[in-house]
């Protein structure tokens, strides 16, 4: 497995906190994702051939700034 970190601005609550996850585990491969709110970090567990641009891609098509 590998860990990709990611930070994304402006997290408003657990709503978005809930879509990050669902958007995330709808890529193939994804197995554990945690987002801290306080923070913006996401850290999301994947399958080696997951690439983190695919992962970017999915949270951006749902509107999410990352850093």
């Amino acid at each position: 497995m590998h860990t990709t970190l990611i930070t994304v601005d402006g997290l408003r609550g657990e709503d978005d906190v809930h879509d990050i996850i669902n958007a995330i585990h709808e890529l193939p491969g994804i197995s554990l994702v945690e987002v801290a709110l306080a923070t913006g970090v996401i850290s999301i567990e994947h399958n080696p051939l997951v690439c983190e641009a695919d992962i970017r891609q999915a949270l951006e098509d749902d509107g999410y700034v990352l850093r």
